[in-house]
């Protein structure tokens, strides 16, 4: 598993480490790559020649600014991943390079640390919804404060379109986790009752026998968020994982609930944001 890791060097990014520690640990087979990308401007006084000594010694100066980060996070003596790497880059669009590079190195996950309480209403509203919305590699959105603990247990909120297939994916990564998986739905008038039906069976082989499936009933008064956020909130799964669409649909209406539902939305879990 490659694991890409991106950091500014504040506090906040801290839980993006703390988390990527937490799968190193329980997967032992982790791969992680350390970013960081900068701009580095050049005034028009300055010859090329110039410019190219100073930012390779920008570069190292920030490598060594990241190496000296990353380890007083995880720790100089920290075995647990496989290898780890240092990567600084020279950056005009930052969104746009990180997808790039982990498009082009075969990253398995992006990971990004959000600041604060609502974060995944937060994350619609900064630089992160771009690389959420727009990278084929799947995303984790880790809460800045996050507490390395072991992942136990994972909530995959589904809308059960191509679920057999999502499933698979999810089931590989909870299985290397040795993390219990359950799957969270929420039925509505509108649910196709031979797909429901279809899905349940399909819980109900060997393979997924241990797979817990939670139906809810999507209370009208709330917005879908609120639902989902509740649910969090009071069973705390160590990790929510959720697929994506381009086009509007299911993401959208988690993703751009009522206005009382960007206050109240609360959420303190990483989430993994997996494209359809």
């Amino acid at each position: 598993m490659k694991l890409l890791v991106t950091t500014d060097f504040s506090a906040n990014s801290k839980g993006a480490l703390r988390f990527a520690q937490t799968l190193a640990k329980q997967s032992k087979n982790v791969d992680l790559v350390c970013y960081h990308a900068i701009h580095f401007l050049k005034p028009n006084m300055w010859s090329d020649s110039f410019y190219e000594t100073y930012q390779e010694d920008e570069t190292e100066r920030f490598m060594q600014a990241l190496k000296k980060f990353v380890y007083g996070v995880i720790g100089k003596k920290d075995d647990s991943f496989v290898n780890i790497q240092f990567v600084i880059e020279s950056s005009i669009s930052i969104e746009k390079d990180i997808i790039k590079y982990a498009e082009k190195n075969k990253v398995d996950f992006i990971c990004i640390a959000t600041q604060g309480a609502g974060m995944l209403r937060k994350v619609m509203g900064t630089h992160t919804s771009y690389i959420v919305n727009n990278s084929e590699v799947p995303v984790l959105v880790i809460p800045s404060h996050y507490k390395a603990k072991p992942i136990k247990k994972a909530t995959y909120l589904s809308d059960f379109e191509n679920f057999k297939t999502e499933l698979n994916k999810v089931h590989k990564l909870t299985n290397e986790l040795e993390a219990q998986l359950e799957v969270l739905h929420y039925a509505s008038v509108l649910s196709n009752e031979k797909v429901v039906e279809k899905n349940k069976a399909l819980l109900k082989s060997t393979d997924n026998e241990n797979v817990k499936l939670k139906i809810k009933e999507n209370n009208l008064e709330n917005s879908l968020l609120e639902n989902v956020t509740t649910y969090v909130n009071k069973n705390r799964p160590s990790l929510l994982i959720m697929f994506t669409k381009r086009e509007k649909g299911f993401f959208e209406s988690i993703f751009l609930p009522s206005k009382s539902a960007e206050l109240t939305y609360s959420t303190k879990v990483p989430v993994l944001i997996i494209s359809k």
